[in-house]
């Protein structure tokens, strides 16, 4: 009887000893992942919502987001082109646009709409990168995942069918297509705080150095480095990536 005792309790000691192991093991793959998730690279994409090469430069950074999710982290950041003094008519500045809008479709592979270019045309119409800007900070309230696609479907909205970007409803509709309820962003899109908070983005980008979009920076060592200025094809941006990756 006393061995059959002796024998039970050190069963249970065993069966103590490998839960603890287990519980322990747990606990070092749950750090080792966390260390995995610490190490990856990040990204920083500076764009506005009013810059064609920003729209045509969205699906590669997309791309590049879906390839790389493994390695690589990707903020999306508004830059704030269009404030202050160059909140004017589009009229201004049409017959520039009109005439890059040929070189821009064919390096970017994305179509600039003939509503778009009516509105141009038009020329009365005031453009300002301030409230779409807005829209995707309170988007990145919600959720991050998913922050590069809503940016680029805002510009699709504007530069292939010219929809109003000084419309609230614009940026909740779109928002829809994200699962986020459409009242709580519209409450939060029209909540001061998110100006504030926008503005105070476009301060940190002008630290940063940025004069142009697209602009690509990588974070390493608390320090930021530009990657690329500019438009360019995914397959160039892979490899300066990959190179950076190595190192």
């Amino acid at each position: 009887m006393n061995n059959c005792f002796s024998n039970m309790a050190s069963l249970k000691l065993k069966w103590k000893l490998i839960l603890i192991s287990f519980v322990l093991l747990l606990g070092v793959c749950s750090y080792v992942e966390n260390i995995k998730i610490e190490k990856k690279m990040k990204l920083i994409y500076v764009y506005d919502p009013l810059c064609g090469w920003c729209y045509g430069f969205g699906p590669v950074v997309e791309e590049l987001e879906k390839n790389y999710s493994d390695r690589v982290s990707i903020d999306i950041i508004p830059g704030g082109m269009v404030m202050g003094s160059r909140i004017r008519p589009v009229g201004e500045m049409a017959d520039y646009i009109l005439g890059a809008i040929p070189r821009l479709e064919k390096m970017t592979g994305v179509k600039m709409g003939e509503p778009y270019k009516a509105l141009l045309r038009e020329g009365t119409y005031i453009t300002s990168s301030l409230k779409p800007s807005i829209a995707l900070l309170v988007f990145k309230s919600f959720k991050k995942e998913g922050a590069i696609a809503y940016a680029h479907d805002v510009q699709e909205a504007f530069f292939l069918h010219a929809k109003d970007l000084n419309q609230d409803e614009l940026y909740a509709e779109i928002a829809k297509n994200y699962d986020l309820p459409e009242d709580e962003f519209l409450k939060r899109l029209k909540n001061p705080e998110y100006e504030k908070l926008t503005k105070k983005e476009f301060q940190q980008v002008s630290k940063m150095g940025v004069n142009g979009f697209p602009a690509l920076l990588i974070e390493k060592d608390d320090s930021l480095y530009m990657l690329n200025s500019g438009f360019v094809e995914y397959k160039k941006l892979a490899s300066f990536l990959d190179k950076q990756l190595e190192k």
